[in-house]
């Protein structure tokens, strides 16, 4: 390419420029030298465009003759590039070297960055540095988080650039090189180069500016002046800091992971897989696995982040949501610390509301390893059939008693979970139906085998009677219904209509399980609704568990929401902390169940108030909203958006009768939804559509 290229060079510096100009030629590159001001042939009286006071203020030492010289030389040069045509522009010292493949790397910079001011392509030093793109040849462009970075020897310059530098740095107040890279204070995009671009020559270890006496030792003041511009800078460090950290404006790298010619670590991607299918095993076997493998997501997750992600802007950005999550977190363990020194008390499961630490992490950690999300989705689904036939087959089913089940403490967990498989059931049928690239075998296999699960799932719902599950399951199915409806898919209308053929046959099949199970609660119900709205929530309840005709589950579940409202009462915007145990003990009510209220928002209410409500209430609203734009751009599949809403909504429902956020599926469950939000927030950041004021 014709870039002309503009070298600095005093006219007594013969042998400087003898090298210069040779290894220019060597290179087959064409010089246009600028006669460099002589700062020691010219008097201080005689310095124009400076601002003496200042450059004092904020250097904390006197302004060397040498300096002046070089700025003035630098502006000449700029002068002279705008007088030409070129949109680009090499501005050099003389203490510099060509190389062979200065043009080519050069080239490849202007190609990869096509919107920049400044490119500075060598610095003395580069600490902490944040890649913005790499070029073709390997160079890394970006900023670094610390400076000065030192020397102006050679920097790419576009003409807008040049006439940004010649307003904005007009007057003088601070040494060129140091000028020259503070964007945040001139609004010019500048930018670095991580290694040198061009060499240094041996002449450039005695400075041209300071001479070899030590100058700027002695140009300094004393020690107030030196410590205002101490803090001066300090405070220049800070704002070159939060600059640095937002997203330059250049094109988007790819997140190396996401790269086509990203290498393929199979051991890893396997381990990380088993580690997503342990995450939401809770659903199949009630245990604490999902905490292991959630935890070993969001740590290998962080490493990786904190080596490789951290020095790179293609990293996805946690936004000012993560942050809020982390702020919570931080505050649940403030006050669970502050009661615990207090008390030496702690109950039990507090610490599951400081997960929303971890939420924003394993996101990215799917971000990194989940690359093919339907195989995944496949084997949840024959794992469950697996499950769901073993628990099946050994807890009694089809007797005239309650089913015990084999893998779930009692029938409630039980039900819960093949509430959840039988929602994700429905929309791998959905995504099956709209699969275009599965053959006509393959296609049936997976036909039987969701057949075969959502059969196995309506008989644990059905059987194991949770009336609670129940109303949440019809209520989701509503919602699927009247979403189906609104897309019109003819493939998908089929679908659903067998599903509710199947569903309808199951129940009018055990239709004497529905009304020997619920129809107690539903009489009751229709008498406590009305009397909730006449005389209010508690004097309701008190009626109620003081009446005989009230089933005795139900006078249990209402003795636990009054003692915890009367708590919450106490204690409505912040809640209790983990110091609703003392209270708990001076209870109204004493029932069997002693310290799980039966409703999973009380659960939170009583701990964190009205503040922890909000929270989750905010955080699972804004993940349903990052994966509808995900859908909607087309990022994930559209049974993935039917599925997360429709279990959203099931899990919300279903913690009004059950403390389910207390069980291993449903924390899991929680930790899951959050992450899947933040990575689909994390997609559409890597597809530049997340608004940059969404970050922080």
């Amino acid at each position: 390419m014709n870039l002309p290229i503009f070298a600095i060079n005093l006219d007594r510096e013969t042998q400087r420029w003898s090298e210069l100009l040779a290894s220019a030629e060597a290179a087959g590159l064409t010089l246009q030298r600028i006669a460099a001001v002589d700062g020691h042939a010219l008097a201080k009286e005689a310095w124009t465009e400076i601002d003496l006071p200042a450059a004092r203020k904020l250097s904390g030492r006197d302004i060397l003759s040498g300096e002046y010289a070089c700025y003035r030389s630098h502006i000449q040069a700029l002068e002279t590039f705008v007088a030409g045509g070129s949109a680009h522009g090499l501005i050099v010292e003389d203490d510099v070297l060509f190389s062979e493949n200065t043009m080519r790397r050069i080239e490849a910079i202007i190609a990869a960055v096509p919107d920049f001011d400044v490119i500075k392509l060598v610095n003395h030093r580069i600490s902490f540095f944040m890649r913005a793109v790499e070029t073709a040849e390997g160079d890394e462009i970006g900023r670094a988080l610390h400076g000065p970075q030192g020397s102006a020897a050679a920097y790419l310059v576009t003409r807008e650039g040049a006439q940004g530098l010649l307003s904005a740095l007009a007057v003088m107040k601070m040494p060129w090189d140091v000028a020259l890279e503070r964007f945040w204070d001139t609004g010019l995009k500048v930018y670095s180069a991580r290694q040198n671009v061009l060499g240094f020559a041996a002449s450039s270890e005695i400075s041209g500016i300071a001479g070899p006496s030590g100058s700027y030792k002695s140009a300094r003041l004393g020690g107030p002046s030196r410590l205002r511009a101490g803090v001066l800078r300090a405070g220049d460090e800070l704002r070159r800091l939060h600059h640095v950290l937002l997203r330059p404006p250049l094109p988007r790298d790819t997140l190396d992971c996401a790269k086509d010619n990203a290498p393929r670590h199979t051991l890893l991607l396997l381990l990380a897989a088993l580690a997503v299918l342990a995450m939401v095993s809770a659903v199949w076997r009630e245990a604490d696995t999902y905490r292991y493998a959630g935890l070993a997501l969001a740590l290998v997750a962080v490493i990786r982040w904190f080596r490789v992600d951290l020095w790179t802007y293609s990293k996805p950005l946690i936004g000012w949501v993560g942050f809020l999550c982390l702020g919570w977190s931080l505050y649940v363990f403030i006050r669970l610390a502050i009661v615990y020194f207090g008390t030496h008390q702690l109950g039990g499961a507090e610490g599951i509301y400081m997960f929303p630490l971890f939420y924003a992490t394993t996101g990215f950690a799917f971000l990194l390893f989940v690359r093919q999300p339907a195989r995944l989705v496949l084997w949840f689904m024959i794992l469950s059939l697996v499950f769901l036939a073993a628990d099946t087959a050994c807890s009694n089913m089809f007797q005239d008693i309650q089913p015990a089940p084999w893998l779930f403490n009692n029938p409630i967990h039980a039900s819960v979970a093949a509430g959840f498989i039988f929602l994700c059931t429905l929309q791998f049928m959905a995504y099956t139906a709209q699969r275009t690239d599965l053959g006509k075998a393959t296609k049936n296999l997976y036909w039987a085998l969701s057949t075969a699960v959502l059969l196995l799932a309506v008989v644990n719902i059905i059987e194991m009677r949770s009336k609670g599950v129940w109303l949440a399951l019809a209520l989701a199915l509503l919602l699927l219904t009247v979403m189906t409806l609104a897309r019109g898919h003819r493939r998908e209308l089929l679908v659903s209509g067998g599903v509710l053929a199947i569903v309808a046959a199951g129940i009018v099949a055990t239709h004497n399980i529905f009304s020997s199970t619920a129809g107690d609660t539903m009489t009751f119900v229709n008498t406590l609704v009305p009397d909730v709205f006449r005389h209010g929530v508690l004097p309701a309840f008190d009626r109620a568990i003081a009446s005989d005709a009230v089933p005795l589950a139900a006078k249990e579940r209402l003795m636990l929401w009054a003692d915890a409202i009367d708590i919450w009462k106490r204690h409505p915007i912040f809640g209790a902390s983990s110091s609703w145990l003392t209270e708990w003990e001076n209870r109204t009510y004493h029932p069997m169940i002693l310290n799980v209220f039966h409703n999973g928002y009380l659960e939170i209410a009583v701990r964190y108030g009205l503040v922890g409500l909000a929270f989750f209430a905010f955080l699972y609203t804004w993940s349903a909203r990052q994966v509808l734009l995900a859908m909607r751009a087309k990022l994930v599949a559209p049974a993935a958006w039917s599925c997360y809403i429709s279990t959203l909504v099931f899990f919300a429902l279903s913690i009004l009768t059950n403390s389910n956020n207390r069980l291993a599926m449903g924390e899991a469950f929680m930790w899951f939804a959050a992450a899947f939000g933040f990575y689909c927030f994390y997609v559409r950041q890597q597809k530049n559509l997340v608004a940059p004021r969404t970050y922080f």
